[in-house]
């Protein structure tokens, strides 16, 4: 069973919400007055709430009709997030990104 739906958001009610990128760190006093940082995720996770988005009873229910066709947090979804939608910079173009790092006449596991 696949845990992603091929859908998209309504666009109409992404636009009103609020949230974006969180992290997950851990901070520990130590004995010695020194901190002690940890980040249980390598890259940040997004979050987001739509309840301001909803402008009127039938957005309402339109939110919980795409959650309960979602069975709640069980199957994942498209979500556009308008304000940050691309993997640059907002004034970088999308076509200046590389795409990898590596040069082309790299082989792998070759040591020099």
């Amino acid at each position: 069973m696949p845990s992603f739906h091929e859908v998209q958001f309504p666009l109409r009610l992404a636009l009103g919400t609020s949230g974006g990128p969180q992290r997950r760190t851990d901070i520990v006093s130590l004995s010695n007055g020194r901190e002690s940082r940890n980040s249980r995720w390598k890259d940040a996770r997004r979050r987001y709430d739509a309840g301001s988005g909803l402008r009127s009873v039938g957005d309402l229910y339109e939110v919980l009709s795409f959650f309960e066709a979602r069975a709640g947090q069980l199957y994942g979804f498209r979500f556009t997030d308008p304000v940050d939608f691309k993997s640059c910079g907002p004034e970088e173009a999308i076509s200046r990104q590389t795409s990898g790092s590596a040069p082309a006449t790299a082989k792998r596991g070759s040591s020099g």
